[in-house]
């Protein structure tokens, strides 16, 4: 019998006797490693970050003839042992948080390689940044640089090198929640980050006022744009190097480019990878038409770098049909795996217990109180048949899945395992049971 090839077989997994298997890994049935290790679990693929960091690193190689740096967006991510890989692989760090910082040159990314870029930053989120970890920052708002300026003796940060980040008026994303450029997204909300075109210039000036040096401009134009969105990156960098040439006149030379991050995946059979290779032409290209001489290039990807790593693995408790729909209820819930409640996500949904079954139409539900906690939302679709007991997957989960987790109704998050080099790493120490949920609290303290 010929074995059917199936659309998600490139994320690192082949079928076998009926059940599915890690393909970098050639010992490990996944069935199996639901049925004796704690569920939900998210198992990664550490082979396959690696590959997708060899992919755009040869893109750029082929593509862009001058230098490029990586850093990756710990956001998307910060279980400690990918850290520990990204640190291996030899790229940097884009954080937007002080812990974020911490956590990554804690795990072996260099400290001249963090990047910090955030938003409604406080004064002591600052001062742990330049005082205690003198990570490099991106200037998102002229209320921030006012801040670092007005503090600059006590912290002894004089000829600080800083990035400063442009809204170059353009932005896209997967969803209108993450766009993170423009006016304002698709539902009217108004955008939040970075300095306007029209005052990017003022802000560099101020910064040479206060005697920091700001040698890169960043941008970054949402999350979890495909190719068909090239074409929306190249106006917003034309509108870049545009500014950069502005800024030439007034002393700014040789300035890095940051363009941030935002490529995405290939959730649905119906999509096409991302083009890498066409995304560092274009950048290649419009840096060459501008005149603009560029010192560095920086690129920060996260989802694209380890979005489809990831599968969760979670057990069937229940089939029943209820109202003429068939429902398949699991282990796993909106607290293990927000992104289909919170932007209406499609991930791809497997049956590991039996991917060769008979197909048929499921809504698959989570197990906590709420309608909205299922991963199908209003589109039931085909699934090979599911029987009580049988260990579905849920691929490209990644990035912003477990690191967006939450214990709601008590239910813990997730267990955790890494396979890299033919060995599995535990990341997590299980299933959260009740007391290491209830363990940020003073639970000996009872009211008189």
């Amino acid at each position: 019998m010929v074995q059917k090839q199936y659309w998600w077989f490139f994320k690192g997994f082949d079928v076998r006797d009926n059940k599915v298997w890690s393909r970098s890994f050639k010992d490990c049935n996944l069935d199996e490693l639901a049925k004796f290790n704690p569920t939900p679990l998210y198992f990664t693929h550490g082979k396959r970050i690696e590959d997708k960091a060899r992919l755009i690193r040869d893109a750029f190689a082929k593509n862009y003839p001058g230098v490029v740096d990586i850093n990756y967006a710990v956001k998307a991510n910060y279980c400690p042992q990918i850290l520990d890989l990204i640190a291996m692989l030899d790229l940097g760090a884009d954080v937007v948080s002080p812990n974020e910082a911490i956590l990554a040159e804690q795990r072996g990314i260099l400290r001249q390689r963090i990047m910090f870029t955030g938003t409604s930053v406080s004064k002591d989120d600052l001062e742990q940044l330049v005082k205690f970890g003198n990570y490099k920052i991106n200037i998102d708002s002229n209320s921030q640089l006012k801040k670092l300026g007005e503090h600059r003796d006590e912290w002894n940060i004089h000829g600080l090198n800083l990035s400063i980040r442009l809204n170059p008026n353009v932005g896209v994303g997967h969803n209108p929640d993450v766009i993170t450029a423009g006016l304002k997204n698709e539902d009217g909300v108004p955008i939040k980050f970075g300095i306007e075109q029209d005052k990017i210039v003022a802000t560099f000036l101020a910064a040479r006022e206060y005697g920091f040096h700001p040698d890169t401009l960043h941008i970054h134009i949402g999350s979890g744009w495909l190719g068909n969105d090239v074409d929306s990156f190249r106006i917003a960098l034309q509108n870049t190097l545009d500014v950069m040439n502005e800024l030439k006149e007034h002393g700014f030379t040789n300035l890095n480019l940051d363009v941030g991050g935002g490529p995405g995946i290939r959730y649905r059979e119906s999509q096409e990878s991302f083009p890498f290779n066409t995304y560092a032409k274009i950048i290649s290209e419009e840096i060459e038409k501008s005149g603009v001489r560029i010192n560095k290039l920086i690129i920060e990807p996260g989802r694209s770098l380890v979005g489809d790593s990831t599968i969760l693995l979670t057990k069937v408790n229940t089939v029943e049909e209820k109202n003429g729909i068939l429902h398949a209820y699991t282990d796993a819930s909106m607290g293990t795996l927000i992104r289909p409640k919170l932007y209406h996500a499609y991930h791809e949904i497997i049956n590991i217990s039996n991917p060769n079954g008979h197909l048929k139409v499921y809504a698959v539900d989570g197990n906590v109180c709420e309608t909205g906690d299922t991963f199908t939302q209003d589109h039931p679709r085909e699934i090979p048949e599911i029987r009580e007991g049988d260990v579905l997957g849920i691929l490209d989960t990644g990035a912003y899945c477990d690191v967006m987790s939450s214990s709601y109704c008590l239910r813990g998050r997730a267990n955790i395992i890494l396979e890299h080099k033919g060995k599995l790493f535990q990341c997590s120490k299980g299933v959260e049971d009740l007391n290491q949920i209830m363990d940020r609290f003073h639970i000996a303290t009872r009211l008189d």
